[in-house]
């Protein structure tokens, strides 16, 4: 009941304090901050322009006000110097929890208050893409909680120093950290700024919320075990930090629970089912495996069934092998599943698995017996799955949600290492998913399926390579002719109207009628059927494979669409994608040479339709300047200048540099050189002739003998010397 009462003193004594009444102002005007934030961003889904970029601004800023009022709260009584007489009249530990309690209590109002004040704009801004549960929540999940974590560092601090300002020392190095390139490799150590990259539109998951939530109680686990620990160091007899401490240890009541709590919390962070526990070090150009491809199998079946309720997948691999590999086998399976059983002709197999977490994969290995028949091996395995340390950024590689689903091909099913599983083998995958959600598999739309009348269906598909990455969610498909070219538009089901008020389809029959008449008739298509997909803003980026084109959904966003001055990084990447079919896969398959790639010269052709398009202004300053200036950026490097030091760096740091550097010669470099080609063959008319002849020798190239750097200056009669830049 003391307790209680110290409480109602403090949470009285608060809700009239001038500055907590600052800091409820401070927290609620830091949202139009993160609006203004939005106004300079480029491509984003209106979740992230309206609720996620507002909420995280607003978290971190009003975690330091939180902070800042502890503080001055903490200090109150000493600095007034009547802290001897509180002392005698109420045990120190019952006055810190009070106004613990009610700074927690009073930022828990101020969250609901900011909430409420925004609602009608964040509604009003995003239309029928509102929901009120996933705005609400967003305020309940990554804000409440920072600022909670926020008081209890800070008090837990000035129990600990009794000075300001090491108390206020200790929290800048802690939030340093959080905020700092350390907490790029390990997301979990982002306390202050959750790590929420993304929202989806059109495709709505709530990986990203799970997350956040995951990270919030990780570190309200630490920050409570800090705060009851730091109970322990409140001053006794007017002795010092080690006396108090020493004396105050012995009360179990106060230890063990601190223990448990900071205990807890760094398990959670040590054994987080989300991220691959790889190292932070690791380069996916590593990944390679020791691969006899002998071919030993005959035919493969897959049954995969997908909870969203649980986020998990069951699933059972038959593999009819024909002659088992000799020795120790070996098998990739995300981290996140367990092989629950294993048997070869219906008897048991013997298997290890190893913690050895590289890209969202797992090693496995055992040993088949020999059979002088076919026979069958199966695996069964089941689990919530983690994401490639690699993929994490994208934030929704692996994921099963009830509205959304995204899956690698690790995450679907297991890797044999030794067997062959070429485009002469044949996968039979049935695939059971909720039924309102349209799936894609291989990059290709999945059309046979049974209503199981349970709310799933299940899906069957015939896979004559592999089984790739798994894709479903709520799509609208639209489906035309252009000339004896058959075209699937698919698209979120929310981006509709969209699509209908901004004539879509007919850009889309532009751009397909542009490359034909420019470069040739397009044979990438597989049988006369070409795939256009929307992809959710989680995934990022966009990529084109024979007969198949994606990009991210912000390109179809309303402020994308609205936007005449976007740049290049916008609605062009529709363009480039869908050019891709001309340059890359089935179409002109060009080698990636340090000068040369399919990329180049996609840039090159997407930055000649913009110019018809929109202009030669536009396109020069989104296009040609812009290559420029990444281009000279690069030669003004420093590891550029003086690439002797950039050996010295670790192996994950020269990789990233060297990644920017090719990126920079395929995206921008390479297409100011055809630029250059361009001008010295005779022209836009001239260089055009060159790319239909190209295209039209398709044939003759291939991925055993691609087209490279010097078949090009070949077609154009150039030398290397003649365009090379300044």
């Amino acid at each position: 009941m003391k307790l209680f009462s110290l409480y109602r003193v403090e949470f009285r004594q608060l809700l009239l304090s001038r500055t907590v009444m600052t800091a409820a102002i401070l927290c609620v005007l830091s949202l139009p901050l993160g609006n203004l934030l939005t106004v300079f961003s480029n491509a984003r889904p209106m979740s992230d322009n309206y609720i996620l970029t507002p909420v995280l601004t607003g978290t971190t800023a009003g975690a330091i006000v939180w902070a800042v009022v502890m503080f001055m709260e903490a200090d109150r009584l000493r600095r007034s110097g009547v802290h001897i007489l509180t002392d005698a009249v109420a045990p120190p530990a019952f006055l810190s929890a009070a106004r613990t309690l009610a700074l927690m209590t009073l930022s828990a109002v101020v969250t609901l208050l900011t909430a409420l004040v925004y609602l009608p704009y964040t509604a009003a801004k995003m239309s029928y893409l509102f929901s009120t549960g996933f705005y609400f929540a967003n305020f309940m999940v990554l804000m409440l909680p920072t600022w909670w974590i926020s008081i209890l560092f800070a008090d837990a601090f000035y129990q600990i120093t009794q000075r300001v300002e090491l108390s206020v020392i200790l929290y800048i190095v802690l939030a340093g950290v959080s905020v700092s390139g350390i907490a790029a490799s390990d997301y979990f150590m982002r306390w202050i700024n959750p790590y929420v990259t993304t929202y989806s539109d059109g495709f709505p998951t709530i990986w990203p919320l799970r997350i956040g939530l995951y990270t919030r109680v990780l570190w309200l686990g630490i920050a409570l075990g800090v705060w009851l620990f730091s109970i322990l160091c409140i001053r006794r007899y007017q002795k010092g930090l080690l006396f108090s401490l020493f004396r105050n240890i012995k009360k179990l009541t106060i230890l063990m629970p601190a223990a448990i709590f900071v205990t807890g919390g760094i398990l959670l962070w040590k054994f987080q089912p989300f991220i691959d526990h790889g190292p932070n070090d690791y380069i996916y150009s590593d990944l390679a495996w020791d691969i006899d491809d002998a071919n030993r199998i005959s035919a493969i079946q897959y049954s995969l069934d997908l909870n969203p309720a649980t986020g998990t997948l069951s699933g059972k691999a038959e593999y009819d092998i024909q002659v088992p590999y000799r020795g120790e086998d070996i098998l990739h399976l995300n981290p996140g599943y367990m092989i629950t059983k294993m048997t070869y002709d219906g008897e048991d197999v013997p298997f290890r698995t190893v913690d050895d977490d590289i890209n969202g994969e797992r090693t496995t290995y055992f040993e088949l017996p020999e059979r002088l028949f076919q026979k069958t091996l199966v695996i069964e395995y089941s689990g919530f799955p983690t994401q490639g340390k690699y993929w994490s950024g994208s934030m929704v590689r692996d994921t099963i949600d009830r509205d959304y689903i995204s899956l690698s091909s690790v995450a679907i099913v297991p890797t044999l290492e030794n067997y062959y599983t070429g485009v002469d083998k044949a996968a039979m995958a049935d695939i059971t998913i909720p039924d309102n959600l349209t799936p894609f598999l291989n990059h290709a739309l999945m059309k046979d399926s049974v209503d199981n009348g349970d709310g799933t269906r299940t899906w069957r598909a015939m896979c004559p390579k592999y089984i790739g990455d798994l894709t479903a969610g709520y799509y609208t498909i639209d489906n035309f002719q252009i000339g004896d070219l058959e075209v699937d538009f698919a698209y979120g089901t929310a981006y509709e109207a969209i699509v209908r008020e901004n004539d879509i389809q007919q850009t889309i029959i532009d751009i397909l009628t542009y490359g034909s008449e420019h470069y040739g008739e397009l044979f990438s298509a597989d049988n006369n059927h070409l795939l256009l997909r929307q992809e959710s803003a989680m995934y990022g980026g966009g990529y084109a494979l024979h007969g198949v084109s994606t990009w991210f959904e912000t390109v179809l966003a309303p402020d994308t669409l609205s936007d005449t001055n976007k740049g290049a990084s916008a609605t062009e990447v529709f363009i480039h994608e869908m050019l891709h079919q001309w340059w890359g896969g089935l179409g002109l398959s060009c080698a990636q040479e340090e000068l040369w790639s399919s990329e180049g010269i996609t840039v090159y052709s997407t930055y000649r339709l913009v110019k018809e398009k929109y202009g030669e202004l536009y396109a020069r300053q989104y296009y040609v300047d812009a290559w420029k200036e990444a281009v000279d950026h690069q030669n003004r490097s420093f590891y550029n200048r003086h690439p002797e030091y950039l050996e010295l760096l670790p192996k994950l740091y020269q990789s990233q540099i060297q990644d920017s550097d090719r990126t920079t010669n395929w995206y921008c470099r390479m297409p100011l050189m055809i630029l250059k080609a361009e001008e010295l063959v005779g022209g836009e008319d001239k260089m055009d002739e060159i790319l239909h002849q190209m295209y039209m020798a398709r044939e003759n190239y291939n991925y055993e003998n691609d087209f490279r750097y010097a078949d090009f200056l070949r077609y154009c009669g150039l030398t290397e010397e003649d365009l090379y830049l300044e």
